[in-house]
């Protein structure tokens, strides 16, 4: 769904404790300031905020056409950048290229078209790593014990493979590189809803083996009960940043972007 939709406009952002101008993470392994970005001469975010600590676990949420995806973009270097900074491990990588970001830590997962259908599952992995004069074993290992229908599947071709498990192979190509950071665009879109709960425990452990997750997701509840802390973006700004249970506690964010 495009960033660039209209969506209905929200109340008046400062009645929350975890208002858009709340501290900013020390020493945050991920920190965007200020970012203007967008798509060639569209601008879709204004003046956004957003900091990942090292091995935190971060969600964005807000409603159609809030932006949400272009922050992700934006981080990955998918977009335009009109103004502000993106910094990572303590380096400006602000507009840099996807192929350059891979190697210094940073994975992600689009929401659609996230594998090569026509390859196989084991050639998909392979490609995760292509980046790499050595193709390593190990992270090869790691991926089929966090996900063993991949292995069990490693030759079939992934555009045979189910929604879920799609979605794991998109996620296991971009742990292939052992990034520090996860990029995750709307992982449970399309899902049946018993996958989604199996889908979010395995997010919960790549989180819990000590790599930075920050996504974007459409099931806004289960993603604020599971994360460190969240952002509501509305209309390409910040609205609301707080802990995850914050959030969900929080009457203005319930009523306004969680169904009441």
């Amino acid at each position: 769904m495009s960033d660039a939709s209209d969506t209905t406009d929200a109340a008046d952002a400062s009645t929350a404790t975890g208002a858009a101008d709340a501290a900013p993470v020390d020493d945050p392994l991920l920190a965007v300031r200020g970012l203007d970005a967008g798509y060639g001469d569209l601008q879709i975010l204004s003046d956004v905020d957003l900091d990942v600590a090292d091995g935190e676990y971060v969600t964005i949420v807000g409603p159609n056409g809030a932006g949400k995806s272009t922050v992700m973009k934006s981080v990955f270097g998918l977009t335009h950048v009109f103004g502000g900074s993106i910094r990572f491990d303590d380096a400006d990588i602000t507009g840099a290229a996807p192929e350059s970001l891979v190697h210094h830590g940073l994975g992600y997962v689009p929401q659609n078209e996230n594998v090569f259908a026509g390859l196989s599952v084991r050639e998909n992995l392979e490609m995760g790593a292509y980046v790499l004069e050595e193709f390593p074993e190990e992270r090869l290992v790691d991926v089929y014990d966090r996900f063993p229908i991949l292995e069990e599947r490693e030759d079939q071709r992934a555009g045979t493979l189910s929604g879920g498990q799609q979605q794991m192979l998109a996620m296991g190509r971009a742990l292939m590189l052992d990034p520090d950071l996860l990029l995750l665009d709307e992982p449970s879109a399309g899902l049946a809803p018993d996958l989604v709960d199996d889908l979010f425990d395995r997010i919960d452990a790549i989180n819990d083996s000590g790599t930075a997750i920050l996504m974007v997701e459409q099931n806004a509840k289960e993603a604020l009960r599971r994360c460190d802390r969240g952002y509501v973006l509305v209309q390409g700004e910040n609205r609301f940043v707080d802990t995850g249970e914050a959030l969900l506690a929080d009457d203005e964010v319930r009523k306004q972007f969680l169904g009441g």
